[in-house]
């Protein structure tokens, strides 16, 4: 079985990066967008500046960590169910964001009890 890790990072961001409440407003709007079931969150404020927020999935998990101080936000996303479209909870995350620039990347992961065979 192969699922995937869905990471992506936001610069210039012009939204508010240091409003734990509101962030986690946005994960779980984000969640609802792809179906996703939030089972529990934790969020942490950082003095002077900066959030983590993670929501535990019944599809396993959504974590968004900022740094103000760089207009930078960092969101993973590990949604063990096909169907779900990680790319779309980003976007939700994005909106609220704003930023100027973003990067994204997939990792595969092989569920099993042996590694996959290695890609030529």
């Amino acid at each position: 079985m192969e699922i995937d890790a869905f990471s992506m990072e936001f610069y210039g961001c012009t939204g508010d990066l240091n409003d734990p409440e509101m962030l986690s407003q946005v994960l779980h709007a984000a969640a609802h967008k792809v179906g996703a079931t939030v089972l529990t969150e934790a969020k942490a404020a950082f003095q002077p500046h900066g959030v983590t927020v993670v929501l535990v999935l019944a599809e396993s998990h959504i974590i968004l960590a900022t740094w103000p101080e760089h207009n930078y936000a960092m969101l993973d996303l590990l949604l063990c169910n096909d169907a779900m479209e990680p790319e779309v909870a980003a976007a939700t995350v994005a909106e609220v964001l704003k930023p100027t620039e973003t990067r994204q990347q997939r990792i595969a992961h092989y569920i099993g009890p042996k590694a996959p065979p290695t890609r030529a």
